[in-house]
């Protein structure tokens, strides 16, 4: 009985390897959403971005936000993530990560963007293709002589991954 319990242990911890299960690691995912920045005045976010998964759980990517209300912001932040795998609800992908990147406005400032901590989750809607879900971030501003803080909530990102 023990001989059999340990070939169905080894045979299941190698369907990945056999190609049975999806895998993220080499892939690229790319998506859009749209929500608030919750910092006064209060801001319409429109987000596209792209990630590449380095492994299973961990992605870097890119993401370019256009902050409107007053003076356009345009942001540029590179981020890392790390996905998490629930085995009771495979569709459903948390996720937390951080960036660092530069703001910009049609004012012609700039200033640092440091996004620490950035959650969410993702839920498949085809598998493994097509993904929406919300993503909350808080962001520290800085131009070294004035910091301040943001809240963006983007209500939907849609992705897509191939």
């Amino acid at each position: 009985m023990k001989k059999i319990v340990l070939v169905a242990v080894v045979v299941m911890m190698s369907l990945p390897s056999l190609g049975f299960a999806s895998s993220r690691e080499g892939k690229i995912q790319a998506g859009a959403g749209f929500g608030l920045a919750l910092h006064s005045p209060i801001r319409f976010d429109l987000q596209l971005n792209g990630e590449y998964f380095l492994y299973e759980d961990i992605s870097v990517g890119l993401n370019v936000d256009l902050l409107f209300r007053g003076s356009t912001n345009f942001g540029f932040t590179p981020f890392a993530r790390y996905h998490f795998d629930i085995a009771s609800l495979p569709e459903l992908v948390p996720y937390v990560g951080g960036g660092l990147g530069v703001f910009v406005n049609t004012n012609g400032n700039g200033a640092m963007d440091i996004t620490i901590p950035d959650f969410g989750f993702k839920y498949e809607l085809i598998a493994d293709r097509l993904f929406i879900g919300p993503d909350l971030s808080f962001h520290v501003v800085t131009n070294f002589s004035n910091t301040t803080w943001d809240f963006r909530f983007l209500f939907a990102v849609a992705s897509y991954r191939f």
